[in-house]
């Protein structure tokens, strides 16, 4: 695609994002959505992304470069092992590509990561910072969700802490992984700093009941990938003493063992109970998110304390108008302190979140929900969520002096 340089910016920063589906692709179209439209952009902003990036996030406004080589579902595969071989030989020949495509652009300054493999990340920043660009990368989460069994633990970290600290500047979603991410490296590190997640823009909200008829309804929603760390199981043990209430699950299996071993026997059994459990154990479409949210009455997060991120499925309830019930793990917890837009658990038992479904469905509570998730909506834009990119890129690309009011803790500076 063709790109333009234009005198009045300071240059183009460069997102790297080879996910051409799901929630980093989702993200990454909004926060750059976003900042291409801030109104003091002093950068042109790109995207570097997978061939097979689909078309929504193709037709969006700043360039968009699909140059990276499509990755294969591990389900094409004959084997683990086959399946394994070819993630050996695709990550490197992916970083490759990037690099020798970054090689002829002159005009990219900075270099901001969505995604890397740990064990390649360190040299390949390394690689990028050699070329005089800035490198920026956003922890979703301080470790990944899950890694090949055979990696030990303090390899994986080491990994990880390298790449980190070889970065020019960090941004996480929420204060707690700020937290643990400057706890994590220790000191000094690059600065952290928190942009925060924004409620996700939809276009096919169908307008829903009044929240009183929705919570009548009794209809709970699990919405997202299926791993251990999402909890689904508590869910389903909780639901042996929620009669009267119907469970949807909806989203991909990313732990087979874990699906096959605790999820598939538990529903067969409430089935067998005579509990209405629907399954949908695969990626649900964007076009298919509207009519599903619309006909739940609440969104269930009963995710474990390995969980230490933001929910980008809470930000999806929000936008669909959707009150949750929740552990008080990760960003969770700061989303729930802040607004009221559902209840929030502290005690991962089936008895706690029984306890939590009930009070969300106590009368008295129906106004008042609606208008917290209203407030929500309005208080995590994606523009804010820009403006705070934005600040981190100018603080390591034109050495700006940052100002840390005494009532903002988001950022966590180099020591």
């Amino acid at each position: 695609m063709n790109h333009d340089s234009r005198p009045e910016h300071l240059g183009t920063i460069c997102m790297f994002t080879p996910a051409a589906e799901g929630g980093h692709a989702r993200y990454a179209s909004e926060i750059m959505t976003a900042l291409s439209a801030h109104p003091h952009a002093d950068y042109r902003y790109e995207l570097v992304t997978a061939e097979n990036v689909e078309e929504q996030f193709r037709t969006v406004p700043y360039p968009v470069h699909p140059i990276l080589p499509p990755i294969r579902d591990r389900y094409a595969f004959k084997s683990s092992l086959h399946w394994a071989a070819s993630r050996i030989v695709y990550y490197p020949r992916r970083e490759w590509a990037f690099l020798k495509w970054l090689k002829t652009r002159p005009d990219i300054v900075g270099v901001h990561l969505q995604e890397w493999k740990p064990w390649l990340a360190a040299s390949m920043i390394r690689a990028i910072q050699r070329m005089g660009k800035k490198v920026f990368y956003t922890a979703h989460n301080v470790l990944p969700h899950r890694y090949p069994q055979w990696i030990p633990k303090r390899l994986m970290h080491r990994w990880i802490r390298r790449a980190c600290l070889r970065c020019d500047g960090l941004f996480v979603l929420s204060d707690q992984l700020a937290g643990k991410l400057s706890d994590f490296l220790g000191k000094p590190h690059p600065p952290i700093r928190v942009a925060p997640h924004g409620v996700w823009t939809v276009r096919d909200c169908v307008q829903g009941p009044f929240m009183q008829e929705r919570l009548a309804w009794k209809r709970l929603l699990f919405f997202g990938s299926i791993r251990q760390n999402k909890g689904l199981d508590l869910l389903l043990r909780a639901a042996d003493n929620l009669p009267g209430y119907a469970i949807t699950i909806a989203g991909s299996p990313d732990e087979p063992e874990y699906f096959q071993s605790e999820i598939l026997p538990r529903v067969k059994r409430l089935r067998d109970a005579g509990m209405r459990v629907d399954l949908l154990d695969r990626f649900v479409a964007d076009d298919e998110l509207g009519k599903l949210f619309a006909t739940h009455s609440a969104i269930v997060l009963p995710y474990t304390k390995g969980f230490v991120a933001q929910s980008g499925v809470a930000f999806m309830a929000l936008a669909y108008g959707v009150p949750m019930v929740t552990s008080d793990v990760g960003g969770l917890g700061d989303l729930m302190r802040e607004f009221k837009v559902g209840i929030t658990y502290h005690e991962a038992t089936p008895e706690h979140l029984i306890a939590a479904i009930h009070a969300l469905y106590a009368e008295g509570n129906h106004a008042d929900l609606a208008t917290q998730i209203a407030a929500a909506k309005q208080r995590y834009s994606w523009e804010a969520a820009a403006r705070e990119t934005a600040i981190g890129y100018s603080v390591a690309l034109e050495g700006r002096r940052e100002t840390v009011h005494a009532r903002d803790l988001r950022t966590h500076p180099a020591h």
